[in-house]
């Protein structure tokens, strides 16, 4: 599929920002609040690596006892 140059939001593209005159605005700490059901994340990389850890002690052991058969 190839980038092809569009033009449908020229009319549009130069606009000044909307600003709400019935809502006032968020503060970045609100709009920030939006977003923490990511932080449910959050420790994922320090599980990947304890998982890699568990791995490589393993095979270790198997080196230690000789065994060349991991399991496949």
């Amino acid at each position: 599929m190839a980038l092809h140059e569009t033009h449908k939001y020229d009319d549009i593209i130069d606009m000044p920002h909307h600003v709400s005159r019935r809502h006032p605005q968020m503060s970045r700490h609100q709009r920030a609040a939006q977003f923490m059901p990511f932080a449910a994340l959050t420790g994922y990389e320090r599980v990947i690596e304890q998982a890699a850890c568990d791995v490589e002690a393993a095979v270790a052991r198997a080196d230690a006892a000789g065994d060349t058969d991991f399991g496949a």
